[in-house]
């Protein structure tokens, strides 16, 4: 039988936020102009909730038809008849889906020649120390792309980039994603100069940089943010935890730095719970504002009003 153009057209026009969730189970958060999956950050939602793009795949489309073959390859008239509840077929899972699907090879950006956006987003929007910047862009963890974003990029062991997260510098509300093919389990870190016993665990590349940048500042010691292990978790799961304890034996002690809001107090306090008997300690720490690039702007923002004090108090004086 053949669909009338009647029922593909109400298939197209469906809801592919409410299908997500219906379909897999998926939930999201609205931010920026856009539905993010929770489950799996790189996927996104226009806000038209037809468009839709999985970053970390390199796959997109409009409407739930478009998903169901390009992702699932469901034939095109099963795919209509599911999105419109004449026929029930079971989202497959994610072990499934890794059998089904050979891992795809990490799609890197083109670098752009002198990096400005970079420093300018990084060193001045954000507040980050050019000195830790221009180190992580040596060790080529750090790059600007063609477009202007900054690109953060983690390693395997035998450092070959294996996970790349884009951060866009445009306007007041960025672009952020995965890079096409991007392996989850090799996050953005930064290993300790040393062994060391600790490791710090953030949400994101720019907490774990702003907290770097704290260190530094708190203590006065130009090196400290070199002497511990840290790793970004690119959201709030352990995925990229397995690898980075089995190359750094010597870490007894994980530092659970999430950011300080609902799901991010929860997912410390789980992974805390997961992780307590095998780890000597396993702790929190919650940054002032709702994470720690807010905290380092805040003590950016005081230290040039204790400056601007000072200078004051040396006028009246004079």
């Amino acid at each position: 039988m053949r669909i009338d153009e009647h029922t593909a057209a109400q298939a197209r026009a469906a809801d592919v936020v409410a299908f997500f969730e219906k379909y897999n189970g998926f939930t999201f958060a609205h931010r920026c102009g856009e539905y993010r999956c929770k489950q799996h950050p790189s996927l996104a939602v226009g806000n038209d909730r037809l468009a839709w793009f999985w970053h970390s795949r390199g796959i997109g489309g409009h409407g739930a038809i478009d998903y169901l073959v390009k992702v699932e390859n469901i034939p095109f008239r099963q795919a209509v008849e599911v999105v419109t509840g004449t026929t029930s077929i079971t989202a497959p899972t994610q072990r499934e889906r890794q059998k089904e699907e050979p891992r795809k090879s990490l799609m890197l950006p083109e670098k752009a020649g002198i990096p400005l956006r970079l420093y300018n987003y990084l060193c001045v929007r954000r507040g980050i120390d050019s000195d830790i910047v221009n180190t992580l862009i040596q060790k080529q963890m750090l790059y600007e792309d063609k477009r202007g974003n900054v690109v953060f990029v983690g390693f395997d062991e035998h450092g070959t980039a294996k996970f790349a997260s884009v951060r866009g510098t445009y306007g007041d509300c960025q672009f952020r994603g995965d890079c096409a093919g991007s392996d989850k389990r090799y996050g953005f870190h930064v290993s300790a100069c040393t062994p060391s016993e600790r490791l710090y665990l953030y949400e994101s590349p720019i907490d774990l940089m702003s907290h770097m940048c704290l260190e530094k500042t708190a203590t006065g010691d130009t090196g400290a943010w070199k002497r511990c292990n840290r790793l970004s978790l690119a959201g709030t799961t352990d995925t990229a935890m397995p690898f980075f304890l089995n190359q750094h034996r010597t870490v007894k002690e994980l530092v659970f730095c999430l950011d300080n809001d609902p799901p991010g107090r929860a997912a410390a306090a789980n992974l805390m719970k997961k992780y307590a008997d095998k780890f000597k300690s396993t702790v929190s720490v919650l940054p002032n504002g709702k994470d720690f690039n807010e905290d380092l702007q805040a003590r950016i923002a005081q230290i040039r009003a204790d400056k601007r004090t000072k200078s004051s108090q040396r006028d009246v004086t004079i």
